[in-house]
């Protein structure tokens, strides 16, 4: 399964991730507008999300009065997060692309974010630093970039299989179990997120795969400062996730 048809087939379900989405929604955009007011200024009010899946991190951000375009692989996501944007009144342009090629002037808003592990999905650092390369194009100089992702320790053996569970969530009047099963092969690891109804017996789970690479925090910063971006440093503890910020400079 591509990653975009994981996120197409995940995006009416997205929202069971989190206990409580709404909650979510509100708790980073809180976190983000922090973040992003302590390294770039209270002037920084344009925002690409370039991972905006469902909106999770954009309809909190448009909530605290930031300006932002969403863009993501997923049609589905991206209809979605219209959908829940105008659902409170808020203006969010959307784009379907890649964030290796996306398709928006060069220095065009003051941030970048690429929130909640989206980074990894990518096959290989090369990847990720083209990736990383149109945030450093798209930021104005002065402005920067904002990640989140997995704290990756070294990869278990090849053949190594971790279940996560998440417990159960409460949805329109359904209960659900959720989890994720790790398999890994090297430094990636293939994805399976399980979403199964406890409640009926003629239900089936929904199996939605895709896979990962184990990239440590420490060399996507590497790969920050290598496409240009400068004070490249690791945040801890103000948002769900480490935290990487980097700034395109001032020339």
């Amino acid at each position: 399964m591509s990653v975009q048809a994981f996120y197409d087939e995940l995006a009416p379900l997205y929202h069971l991730v989190y206990e409580n989405w709404e909650a979510s929604v509100a708790r980073q955009g809180k976190a983000l507008a922090s973040l992003i007011g302590e390294h770039w200024g209270a002037g920084a009010r344009t925002v690409l999300d370039a991972a905006v899946g469902i909106g999770t991190q954009a309809l909190g951000l448009l909530a605290l009065g930031f300006r932002v375009t969403g863009s993501d692989l997923s049609h589905a996501a991206v209809n979605r997060a219209r959908r829940e944007a105008a659902a409170r009144q808020l203006p969010l342009s959307c784009v379907v692309a890649d964030f290796r090629a996306l398709p928006l002037r060069t220095a065009g808003v003051d941030v970048v974010i690429v929130c909640d592990n989206s980074l990894p999905h990518l096959e290989t650092p090369g990847d990720i630093e083209t990736a990383l390369g149109e945030c450093f194009r798209c930021a104005r100089p002065g402005g920067g970039c904002l990640v989140s992702m997995r704290d990756y320790g070294p990869p278990p053996p090849s053949g190594t299989v971790e279940v996560r569970p998440y417990g159960e969530r409460a949805w329109a009047g359904r209960r659900y179990h959720l989890r994720q099963v790790w398999s890994w092969r090297g430094p990636r690891y293939d994805y399976s997120f399980e979403i199964t109804p406890v409640d009926g017996v003629d239900d089936f789970a929904t199996i939605l795969k895709s896979s990962y690479l184990a990239i440590p925090v420490a060399q996507v910063a590497e790969l920050m400062s290598a496409v240009g971006f400068q004070s490249v440093r690791r945040v801890d503890d103000r948002f769900f996730q480490p935290v990487l910020v980097g700034t395109r400079p001032v020339v």
